[in-house]
């Protein structure tokens, strides 16, 4: 049965796509699964002790340890021997680095950031290090307010320059810690690994250059066979999908964040031109980069007392709607009130955004489906609502952890108080 790294959100924020980054506590007593990130992070741990694996090389965790996560890289936590806390900032690297490169760069000085931070990922901070750290967390978190309790904060005056020197200070004390520190030593047995991770980073890095499985096998000297079945067995994806996800995940932060035309974007993220990347960004977000630009650069309402009053409706609407062809903008438009309200009102009420209980219920729907019919995978993903099978199958694997067609042969069926396996199930109406 195939089992799939979890790929995370490439937001910052669940409930305001245009958040440069977001601030969170976690706690982790047991062991997790695999993640694979979007978008970059900070985890600052104040306690614990434990191992993290940081695309297959495994570092010690103990308090004050500082680790900087790039994009599409893979972690877990393999090993907690004390329950840890860790601070989280997750924030979009693109932005930050070329704000660094670019407005805060008077002198054109050549440098890099991510390079190094890629090579060295981990940091074991002295108590003076330990300090600046926290303390411009703290600064970040009264900022942005703390993401998991939906504490969410009025922008103030300049805020997002606020932020950004913050991120950016801590970028650079990254850099600068790592550049006076030895570099952790990794374990040979992870060295194989560690280069198949690296195929992940390399495709994201280039993506205005044309990639073929052909000139990745070269670069990585394996066959493009092997490549094929690594990036299957790790994302659920064909390295078609993956670099085409890539590539719109890109182009989001481009149409947010820049004032770029659509056929510069093109350029930068490897497609062909304006054409070819409306078509695939409207098969993959269900709208076009022209309207997703319009409602994630535009919209600066705050929470208010009108959300609460329609709570309930909303809800209620989009659980007898969601097999619709259901869009946060026009369900926005219904209620009379922003996006972000409508991600707020979902995320307090259900701990969701629009687009996760969308896709939660219809893949949960689907379960069901394929549990107690015969309906081919195919029709039951156009009936809970999906207009492509490709839509459909990356929904299904990042929720459930493995293709609709495994969830069908492996999976129990309960029923009453008998639990039958599905696979004979679907012999039995043989």
């Amino acid at each position: 049965m195939n089992r799939y790294a979890t790929i995370q959100d490439q937001f910052c924020s669940s409930y305001d796509k245009r958040k440069l980054c977001s601030f969170d506590i976690e706690f982790v007593d047991r062991p997790t699964k695999p993640l694979l990130h979007q978008t970059s992070r900070f985890l600052y741990f104040l306690k614990g002790k434990g191992t993290i694996k940081i695309d297959g090389i495994s570092y010690p965790v103990v308090p004050d340890t500082f680790i900087a996560i790039l994009p599409w890289e893979t972690t877990v936590i393999d090993e907690v021997k004390d329950s840890m806390q860790f601070m989280k900032i997750v924030y979009n690297s693109d932005f930050i680095t070329q704000s660094m490169k670019s407005s805060y760069n008077t002198s054109n000085e050549l440098f890099s950031v991510l390079t190094p931070i890629g090579n060295t990922p981990v940091v074991y901070c002295t108590p003076d290090e330990a300090k600046i750290i926290k303390n411009i967390m703290n600064e970040i978190k009264n900022e942005t307010g703390v993401e998991s309790i939906y504490d969410v904060q009025e922008e103030k005056e300049l805020s997002k320059v606020y932020v950004t020197n913050k991120l950016c200070e801590l970028l650079i004390h990254f850099k600068r810690f790592i550049t006076k520190k030895e570099c952790v030593q990794m374990d040979g047995s992870s060295i194989e690994l560690d280069q198949r991770n690296a195929i992940f980073k390399y495709m994201y890095s280039h993506l205005n250059e044309k990639q073929t499985l052909t000139k990745i096998s070269a670069m990585f000297f394996m066959s493009e066979s092997a490549i094929s079945k690594y990036i299957m067995d790790v994302t659920g994806l064909s390295f078609t999908e993956l670099l085409n996800e890539m590539r719109i995940v890109k182009a989001m932060d481009l149409l947010t964040y820049t004032d770029l035309t659509l056929n510069e974007i093109a350029s930068i993220t490897g497609f062909t031109d304006a054409s070819h990347i409306s078509k695939v960004f409207n098969e993959r977000v269900g709208t076009t980069p022209k309207t997703y630009q319009n409602i994630y650069r535009n919209l600066h309402e705050i929470f208010g007392e009108k959300e609460k009053s329609v709570s309930y409706e909303i809800i209620t609407y989009i659980y007898e709607n969601y097999m619709e062809d259901l869009k946060i903008q026009n369900v926005a438009d219904k209620f009379h009130i922003s996006v972000i309200e409508l991600n707020r009102i979902l995320l307090f009420q259900l701990e969701k955004n629009f687009e996760d209980l969308i896709h939660f219920l219809r893949i949960n729907k689907a379960c069901e489906m394929l549990l107690t019919t015969d309906a081919a995978i195919t029709d039951i993903g156009f009936q809970v609502g999906y207009n492509t099978v490709k839509t459909f199958n990356r929904n299904f694997v990042k929720l459930k952890n493995m293709s609709p067609g495994n969830f069908r042969k492996t999976i129990l069926f309960q029923k009453g108080s008998e639990t039958i396996l599905v696979e004979n199930l679907h012999q039995e109406k043989e």
